[in-house]
């Protein structure tokens, strides 16, 4: 356990997933904020470490929900689910929540104007997102299989060629920053996206859109921040020292 608590967060989550739910459940960022440790994220967050890292350990102790170790997934594969699996729910949920925050801010925005908030916040995690995949699936996604497949032509795409994408990718992941904290903010102010008792269904359901999208986000921030992007990056590494 000791161990545990002094391994910085991104590792924990990268060895097992299940550990982001429970970071999740604390308010603690596993994301952004990764290199900090569980003691030092209890610390900041004033929670009991025992009671974070007994859940921790329960978690890893349960049943799997997805039984994937995607710290050793081939790149190109890794590419592949994160553009089907990810970039895909992204772009179909972003006007469905739009729609559906917009009408419960119709109905209930005057006399709860932190729904308001909420909305803006949707608005500005998302207004550059669609363009943001684009990159990623027509710049950066192409180029990471190209470096991962043929080692005969990697010596081409790397060095001096491979700048422009070292820049992008460092880009992508600042853009990811900023997104995480917009979202982050609508955790707060929904109360981890729990809707009062008097809810009606649609702000039921605007909210858990809400909590799907977040979810998702951040599993596609962890593995493209703490898995995809550093492999693509440690292989120019390896091409300079041989």
């Amino acid at each position: 356990m000791e161990t545990l608590a002094q391994l910085p967060i991104r590792e924990i989550v990268a060895k097992d997933y299940r550990a982001a739910l429970v970071f999740r459940a604390f308010g603690i960022d596993f994301c952004c904020k990764g290199d900090l440790t569980p003691l030092e994220a209890c610390t900041r967050k004033k929670i009991d470490p025992k009671e974070l890292l007994n859940r921790l350990i329960e978690a890893f102790t349960s049943p799997r929900e997805e039984q994937f170790d995607f710290a050793s997934w081939p790149l190109p594969l890794l590419v592949k689910y994160v553009e089907t699996k990810h970039h895909k729910m992204i772009r179909d949920r972003i006007p469905m929540i739009q729609n559906f925050l917009k009408r419960v801010v119709k109905v209930h925005g005057n006399h709860e104007p932190h729904l308001r908030k909420v909305k803006q916040l949707f608005d500005k995690a998302t207004q550059n997102l669609a363009e943001h995949l684009k990159r990623e699936e027509l710049i950066i996604f192409p180029y990471i299989k190209k470096i991962s497949g043929d080692q005969n032509r990697r010596s081409l795409l790397l060095g001096p060629a491979f700048e422009p994408i070292r820049e992008a990718i460092h880009k992508l992941m600042e853009e990811h920053e900023q997104e995480g904290n917009y979202l982050n903010e609508i955790r707060v102010l929904t109360h981890n996206f729990t809707p009062p008792e008097y809810a009606c269904n649609t702000y039921k359901v605007a909210f858990s859109l809400l909590e799907e999208f977040d979810k998702t986000m951040q599993k596609h921030m962890h593995l493209e921040h703490h898995i995809l992007f550093p492999a693509a990056l440690s292989i120019e590494l390896d091409q300079d020292f041989n």
